[in-house]
């Protein structure tokens, strides 16, 4: 029944869906799972061209790209390949916060949404995504879920940041056949009931966010569940090692991570080979790992990710700076046959989990959640000193005042627990750890 299901879903219920709503999630998704086969010569010339394409598009319709080219002396034509990126400057989350949306978005005659993102970069700001970005997005999703033995159809959990889950959304969760599982309180009686759920509803297939995931798992094996599942995906955070061994230890199978941002890029995801390499979807985005100039460093080193999304959108992004670290595999092929560069590891995201006095976990894309719709926060920190207590550390931007701070507090305690002592503490900028990396959450307590 289920692979009748998955039929269904992939043949006729989803393609009507996007007949519907004027999408192509489907017919991307047809040309992704092909893709990832394709030989390095075929995917090189689809790269170069789609890039070709969104960097003429950049030049001619967004002031911001226009001026930069010009800046550097480079001309549209004169980007021809992934080699040549190299020749434009870098783009930060600042320059398109204070080039918004005047000068760095362009009108497609496509339906648009504004998201406020900052993953687990701490740097709250505002993208615009046209419906073709984000089909082409959520295809990827599809995609990266296969990587675990999902397909499309297969019940599965999912734990998220969307409280409100409107018509639309409810209509997906039913067509997917997805238990959505909040994110936003993973304190112990509400794990105990998402367990109680997997079990009940047999569901196989677990996704969601890796902070949230391994307080699940461990929860798991405190009450001794033991249902096993199929395959688990994970994404947003940093999937530690000790994260992975509890998830695979409490549900008896293997944790596929996967890497991509809120500004409507999907970047990789692991495969089942030994090594644990990430593929890049090559034919969505160009990943370069660069050095603090926007050098590229060696494969196999630790640098700076920049991405180059091959199709311009709403609000194109080229060599745009992430905020995370990354090595690019110093190996040419890999054993699952999938043909597309990969990543060895991803770094920078580094973060812990704050437990409030009434047993909630926080984890980062809880602040995150709540931080990102407030623009008169540049980034922020949150530590915790001692059990009950948080300092949540401010960058201000134009803007902040104590009604902002009020309103954020409030959001912190009507979500997370109304016992917790939140503190405030302003400063002009959050460092870097010793090991270069960015941490958002950091806990000081055992």
């Amino acid at each position: 029944m289920s692979s009748l299901y998955s039929s269904l879903c992939e043949k006729l219920i989803l393609p009507a869906a996007d007949a519907l709503t004027s999408n192509c999630v489907m017919s991307s998704y047809a040309l992704f799972k092909k893709a990832q086969w394709w030989d390095r010569e075929r995917l090189a010339a689809l790269q170069e061209d789609l890039l070709k394409k969104t960097v003429a598009t950049a030049y001619a319709e967004v002031p911001f790209y226009r001026d930069a080219f010009d800046a550097c002396g480079v001309a549209p034509d004169g980007i021809a390949g992934v080699e040549d990126l190299r020749r434009l400057p870098v783009v930060t989350k600042r320059d398109l916060k204070e080039n918004y949306p005047q000068n760095c978005t362009r009108a497609t005659g496509r339906p648009w949404s504004e998201y406020f993102t900052s993953g687990s970069s701490g740097e709250p700001f505002a993208v615009r995504i046209d419906n073709y970005t984000m089909s082409r997005a959520r295809a990827l999703m599809f995609l990266r879920a296969n990587f675990s033995g999902w397909r499309i159809g297969d019940p599965f959990a999912q734990t998220g940041m969307t409280l409100e889950r409107g018509v639309i959304k409810r209509v997906k969760d039913t067509l997917l056949r997805v238990e959505y599982l909040s994110a936003f309180d993973l304190s112990d009686p509400v794990l105990d009931r998402y367990l109680d759920l997997i079990d009940k509803k047999r569901l196989r297939y677990l996704m969601g966010y890796a902070g949230s995931l391994y307080c699940l798992a461990s929860r798991a094996q405190e009450v001794g569940f033991n249902r096993p599942l199929d395959g688990i995906v994970s994404w947003g955070d940093n999937l530690y090692e000790h994260y992975r061994s509890a998830v695979e230890r409490a549900f008896s199978c293997r944790v596929t991570d996967t890497y991509g941002c809120g500004e409507g890029i999907q970047i990789a995801a692991q495969c089942g080979a030994a090594d644990g390499a990430y593929h890049v979807f090559m034919p969505h985005v160009i990943v370069e790992i660069v050095d603090d100039e926007g050098n590229p460093v060696p494969d196999g080193e630790t640098g700076n990710v920049l991405l180059t999304r091959l199709d311009p959108g709403a609000m194109p992004l080229i060599r745009y700076r992430v905020g995370d670290l990354a090595r690019k595999s110093t190996k040419g092929s890999c054993s699952c046959g999938r043909t597309w560069e990969m990543l060895a590891k991803i770094e920078g995201r580094d973060t812990d989990v704050v437990v409030t006095p009434r047993g909630n976990r926080l984890i980062v894309h809880f602040f995150t959640g709540i931080m990102e719709y407030f623009p008169a926060i540049e980034t922020f920190r949150v530590v915790q000193e001692r059990r009950g207590e948080i300092t949540v550390e401010i960058v201000p931007a134009e803007g902040f005042s104590d009604r902002v701070w009020e309103e954020v507090k409030g959001e912190i305690l009507a979500k997370g627990d109304r016992d917790l002592a939140v503190q405030l503490k302003l400063v002009s900028e959050i460092p870097l750890s010793a090991s270069g990396k960015r941490r958002f959450v950091v806990s000081r307590v055992s």
